[in-house]
C-alpha cells in the first residue's frame, strides 16, 4: 500500500466548526505513510464494506473525473468531499470530534479514499525535574487522539479513480428525521449492495427460521450453511443465497420454497458479492448454545463425522451432545 497524496480535515460536532488544510500531509513521513496506509489496507478487507458505482454525472462523480483529468487539484476535491460531508454529518451527528483524512492510495490501482476518524480521549505520561534536581512523573491528558491502526474507522471510503466503483462502510444516522447512510446516499448519492456480513446473516437467519418454522435439524443445517459459503469462496467472489437453500433443503421441496420466498422478501435472489477471506472463515468454526446454559463450539466439518460429535434424541425426546475421541480437556 502506498499513499501518494494525503490531507487531513477537522470536523469539531461539538462547536460545529470545520477547519479545511490548505496543505497536503507530508507522506513523504514514514509514520504517516505507515498509520494511512495500515488503516486503509484494514479498511478494504472490512466484512461491513459495502459496494457500489458512483455515475459521472452526478456531483461527486464529476469533481472526481475532474481531478482525475487534472483539471482540479487534489485540495480542492478535498475541501469540496470535507466541505460536503460536513455539510451533512453537523444535522446527523453527535457532538464528537472527527478528523477526516483524504488521501490518494495505490495497490494495483488507484482509490480515492476518505477515512473518517472519531477522535477520543487519551493518556499518556510526561517527565520532569523538581527544584531541588529529583525526577517526577505525571499522567497527561490529551483531547481527540486519533485511533490507532488496529482499531476499526468510524467511516470508510475507497473509489477506484479508473471506473469510480466504490466500497464503504459507515453507521446510520438520522437526518431530516430520516435514517440514512450520510456518505452513500448523501454525500456520494450512491446505491450499494449489502455487506458481505450482512448478506451471510440473513442467509442464516432465513435456512434458521424455516428449519423451526417446519421443526428439521435446525444445527446440521446451519452447519451446512457455514460449509457452502466457505468452499465457495474458495472459487468465487459472489455468493447464491437460492443455490445454497436448494442444497441445505435439498430433500425438502416445502423448506425449499419457504426459504426462497423469504429470500425474496430481502431482494436475495441473486448472487451477491462477498468478501472471500470473511466467507472462508465463517466456515471454520460453529457455535451451539442449549437451553440449559451449555456453549460448544467446534470445528464445522465436524457435524458430518460422527466420530468426533453426535447430537442424539432420548427416549422422552430431549437432546444430548456426545463428544468423542478425545485424548484431553483443557480450560480456556
Amino acid at each position: 500500500m502506498q499513499i501518494n497524496k494525503a490531507i487531513l480535515e477537522i470536523f469539531d460536532f461539538t462547536s460545529s466548526l470545520a477547519v479545511y488544510s490548505e496543505h497536503e500531509l507530508k507522506v513523504g513521513d514514514e509514520s504517516i505513510q505507515e498509520y494511512i496506509g495500515a488503516h486503509v489496507t484494514k479498511a478494504m478487507k472490512d466484512s461491513g464494506l459495502r459496494l457500489g458505482t458512483l455515475h459521472e454525472y452526478n456531483p461527486m462523480g464529476k469533481e472526481i473525473v475532474a481531478y482525475r483529468q487534472g483539471d482540479k487539484s487534489f485540495v480542492e476535491l478535498s475541501k469540496e468531499l470535507s466541505e460536503r460531508t460536513f455539510d451533512y454529518m453537523k444535522q446527523a451527528t453527535d457532538a464528537v470530534v472527527i478528523d477526516g483524512i483524504i488521501c490518494e492510495a495505490v495497490t494495483d490501482v488507484n482509490y480515492l479514499c476518505i477515512l473518517l476518524c472519531q477522535a477520543h480521549d487519551a493518556y499518556t505520561h510526561q517527565l520532569f525535574s523538581e527544584e531541588d534536581g529529583t525526577l517526577a512523573t505525571e499522567l497527561v491528558p490529551h483531547k481527540a487522539v486519533l485511533p490507532n491502526p488496529s482499531q476499526k474507522l468510524r467511516s470508510f471510503v475507497a473509489i477506484r479513480l479508473d471506473d469510480l466503483s466504490v466500497r464503504l462502510f459507515e453507521p446510520k444516522g438520522e437526518y431530516d428525521g430520516e435514517v440514512a447512510y450520510i456518505l452513500a446516499d448523501k454525500v456520494l448519492q450512491v446505491g450499494t449492495d449489502q455487506s458481505s456480513r450482512d448478506t451471510v446473516r440473513k442467509v442464516k437467519t432465513i435456512v434458521d427460521k424455516v428449519s423451526e418454522a417446519y421443526e428439521s435439524d435446525g444445527v446440521k443445517a446451519m452447519a451446512m450453511v457455514k460449509q457452502l459459503i466457505s468452499k465457495n469462496a474458495e472459487v468465487s467472489d459472489t455468493v447464491d443465497p437460492v443455490r445454497i437453500v436448494e442444497q441445505v433443503f435439498s430433500t425438502n421441496p416445502v423448506q425449499q420454497e419457504a426459504a426462497k420466498k423469504e429470500l425474496a422478501e430481502q431482494d436475495m435472489m441473486r448472487p451477491l458479492p462477498v468478501n472471500r477471506e470473511f466467507a472462508t472463515k465463517v466456515g471454520q468454526q460453529h457455535k451451539i448454545k442449549t437451553d440449559t446454559g451449555i456453549e460448544i463450539s467446534f470445528p464445522v466439518e465436524y457435524m458430518k463425522n460422527r466420530e468426533f460429535i453426535e447430537i442424539l434424541t432420548n427416549d422422552d425426546g430431549t437432546l444430548r451432545i456426545e463428544v468423542k475421541n478425545i485424548n484431553k480437556i483443557m480450560n480456556k
